[in-house]
């Protein structure tokens, strides 16, 4: 298999008369070009692996001012994508399970709400009462619903 795979990069066969040094010579091209390629471009690669190491580093952060912008303009389907993410991978930045309660609440889905605040309270019960009141208003308007 390896043989086929660098048949197909060389493009020669090493088993024809002179194709071993032939082979060894595109090797040595190649591997040549290679060097070069990662020796002009290092700075470059360098760079951009610290870029992303740096966003990678304060990407519960971003998401989260991400999720707070998009519910600020109104976009509640990319606010509820960002908190939802922080929530899976970040699940003790409880202010996102706040956050994506109310966004919820905002697009009609106030079962799914409940759900959220309610985990929120099992995972930390001393949290702010605001999320004890957003619970207590999507039962007594679930309830208000059920009764009419």
């Amino acid at each position: 298999m390896i043989s086929r795979l660098v048949k197909k990069i060389f493009g020669k066969s090493e088993d024809k008369p002179g194709g071993a040094a032939k082979f060894g010579i595109k090797l040595r091209e190649k591997s040549s070009k290679l060097l070069e390629f990662a020796g002009k471009n290092f700075e470059l690669v360098k760079n951009e692996i610290t870029i992303i190491r740096a966003k990678c580093q304060n990407l519960r952060e971003v998401n989260y001012n991400l999720g707070l912008k998009h519910l600020e303009n109104g976009h509640l389907s990319d606010a509820i994508f960002r908190f939802r993410f922080i929530k899976k991978f970040w699940p003790d930045l409880y202010d996102a399970y706040y956050q994506l309660a109310y966004c919820l609440i905002l697009d009609n889905e106030s079962q799914k709400a409940k759900e959220v605040l309610r985990e929120l309270l099992i995972k930390k019960p001393d949290y702010d009462p605001r999320a004890r009141e957003l619970l207590d208003h999507i039962n007594a308007t679930i309830q208000k619903s059920l009764s009419e």
